[in-house]
């Protein structure tokens, strides 16, 4: 299998063996180093809850923000959730404990928790 590198030094395009450390450029004759292989990242998939659109991050992450409707979106499990009602449609909406306002993903209408009865 052949890749593919631009040279340095004259800037065309150059292919090479998959694995070769380095490639000679016929033209300018220029030793251009071949980067090593990036490393494979592991990916997940989780459904946005503002717009149920399928998101796909990297499996580290925390967070995600969706690029339909810019709702963040909790990756890994948070140990202290709390819930408080909408302050505009009364849905009910999850956020982490100590958060000073949640945005609803509804209406978008921002809840201040510090004067809400919380549970």
């Amino acid at each position: 299998m052949q890749s593919q590198i631009v040279c340095h030094r004259c800037r065309r395009v150059l292919a090479y063996p998959s694995g070769a450390p380095s490639v000679c450029c016929a033209m300018c004759r220029a030793i251009t180093a071949v980067p090593p292989p990036a490393p494979a990242v592991e990916m997940a998939q989780l459904i946005c809850g503002g717009c149920r659109t399928l998101l796909m991050y990297t499996r580290n992450a925390d967070t995600v923000r969706c690029s339909c409707c810019s709702t963040v979106n909790l990756v890994r499990p948070v140990n202290n959730i709390a819930h408080v009602n909408c302050g505009r449609c009364r849905t009910t909406l999850m956020y982490p404990h100590g958060a000073p306002s949640v945005k609803c993903a509804i209406c978008d209408y921002i809840t201040n928790i510090t004067n809400t009865g919380v549970s």
